[in-house]
């Protein structure tokens, strides 16, 4: 849920206005948005600003629910300096009917974690401490989601005829995306100099966990038919902004403000291609695409795959990336057997 800028100023005045004590912020009628502020000045030391955001964004979207669902009586309070096991067991009731995946789940239950404890209030840690989580998440291996071999053609050559400049944009950021199997995050926050079309790599300034245990390294293109791709999007890129008379260091330029376009703004592109296409997909899928198609047209390339996401276990890779196909599987098998026929 996005916020205006004034009403963000407005909240982190009430929610600040304690001199250290959190038990005397003013949080007004709806405690869980106003103190969203707060959180974000607690988190400056801690996270990126990109994090921060990003997380805030999450926790306007909770604090919605969460009046919705004391209207309702399922939680007591959404304040969050007294929010208890019976609030926070009615958040992972709302989670479960959303129907939302084991990680995201996990994910969500963290950034509330973290919200929380901006205000002192401990409570998911010591229910995590107790062990009341683990019957929550348990459960078989989520269902990875990834885009069909035939329907990412449909996409590229959706967005191969794109006009404009934001056509350029498009071809871009999904050949980066399926061709590196890079984060969103980590396309979009490019600059010109990360991409070396001689030597086919890609530079990953912004990864994940960046600040911490985030490496930044050169990653390759592999796959070459989205190598070509980002060797167009360079030259129409280039070609476009000298026209119009701008320039600027940032691989996906917002011409209006030199600035990098966002990732709420690449949504919004998406968002075009599925109305036109007719087919959903989430911009993380070009990464989870990358890795079941792989796998599925060769198996033994799990380990390549696996570092080509970066990931330090293969365990990672499989449980998270790679959806398995089992009529492939079983086809694969019935063929195996001819080598050792009794």
């Amino acid at each position: 849920m996005r916020r205006g800028r004034a009403a963000e100023a407005a909240m982190r005045s009430k929610s600040e206005d304690y001199r250290g004590d959190p038990s005397r912020a003013r949080l007004g009628s709806r405690p869980f948005m106003a103190g969203v502020a707060h959180y974000m000045a607690w988190s400056e030391p801690y996270l990126l600003e990109s994090t921060i955001r990003e997380n805030a964004r999450k926790l306007y979207f909770f604090a919605d629910e969460l009046r919705e669902m004391k209207r309702a009586g399922r939680v007591r309070t959404t304040d969050p300096r007294h929010m208890g096991p019976g609030d926070i067991e009615a958040f992972l009731v709302w989670m479960k009917r959303r129907g939302l995946s084991q990680s995201t789940k996990r994910k969500y239950l963290q950034i509330l974690d973290g919200y929380l404890s901006a205000w002192g209030n401990r409570v998911v840690g010591d229910m995590r401490a107790r062990h009341e989580f683990d019957h929550a998440f348990k459960g078989a291996k989520a269902e990875v989601s990834f885009i069909e071999e035939e329907d990412l053609r449909r996409i590229f050559r959706c967005v191969d005829e794109w006009p404009g400049y934001e056509g350029i944009m498009l071809r871009g950021c999904f050949a980066l995306l399926f061709g590196v199997a890079a984060r969103p995050k980590e396309v979009v926050s490019a600059l010109v100099e990360d991409v070396d079309l001689d030597g086919g790599a890609f530079y990953i300034r912004h990864p994940k966990g960046e600040g911490s245990w985030g490496v930044r390294e050169w990653v390759p293109i592999v796959r070459g038919d989205m190598l070509e791709r980002v060797r167009r999007f360079v030259a129409e890129r280039a070609a476009y902004l000298q026209s119009i008379g701008r320039d600027s260091p940032y691989l996906f330029a917002n011409t209006g403000r030199g600035a990098p376009y966002t990732t709420n703004a690449l949504r919004l592109w998406k968002a075009k291609v599925e109305a036109k296409t007719g087919i959903s997909f989430a911009l993380k899928e070009f990464r989870s695409s990358f890795a079941t198609i792989t796998y599925a047209h060769a198996p033994e390339m799990k380990g390549a795959i696996s570092k080509q996401l970066r990931h330090s276990k293969e365990g990672t890779t499989e449980q998270y990336y790679i959806a398995y196909d089992k009529k492939r599987a079983a086809e694969r098998l019935r063929d195996e057997w001819k080598k050792s026929e009794i």
